[in-house]
């Protein structure tokens, strides 16, 4: 966790996608799999903070462990025909893996609920509620439009740590040189 007196540094939204994208290629996830966790670390950097810490946990996880990380976000669908289901993690995981695809489904009218009280990211959920409600309509996230004009405040230790990992990402040639 990020504490007051910890080292922060300014960062864009698109750049924290960027390097959790990088980084996850590096760990062998495949293309479609690391921009799907990069959107998911951005989004609850930018909700909830504690992003960037849970990624980090997650990927010194326990290979079976990391394998069900990328998986989560795809089990959080309600079964056709049912109004509600209750969705179980063992191990729990932490929120970060799990609050974009939940807040997207707001938009279709789906409510849901954890068996813990989320504050940040890395709250640790070991089951959801989701409930078919009647549709909301969509809200206009501030925390998403003031990330994007004025950037995100993260701990410079975890941006570090991001970045050695990213760093081992490969580029062309071709791109090194239009830098």
């Amino acid at each position: 966790m990020c504490l007051m007196n910890d080292a922060t540094i300014l960062v864009a939204p698109r750049e924290l996608k960027d390097q959790v994208e990088r980084a996850s290629r590096v760990l062998l996830c495949e293309a479609s799999t690391a921009n799907r966790l990069a959107e998911d670390i951005t989004f609850c950097e930018i909700n909830y903070s504690q992003g960037i810490s849970s990624w980090l946990e997650a990927i010194t996880s326990d290979s079976e462990t990391f394998n069900k990380i990328q998986r989560s976000s795809l089990e959080l669908r309600i079964p056709s025909g049912r109004k509600s289901v209750d969705i179980n993690f063992d191990p729990s995981l932490s929120f970060a893996f799990l609050a974009r695809t939940l807040h997207t489904q707001e938009k279709y009218g789906i409510t849901w609920s954890c068996d813990t009280e989320v504050i940040y990211g890395n709250s640790k959920i070991a089951s959801i509620n989701l409930k078919l409600d009647n549709p909301i309509s969509p809200k206009t996230n501030q925390k998403t439009i003031d990330a994007l004009s004025t950037g995100l405040r993260v701990s410079l230790l975890e941006w570090n740590q991001l970045d050695k990992i990213a760093s081992q990402f490969l580029l062309s040639e071709e791109i090194l040189d239009g830098s």
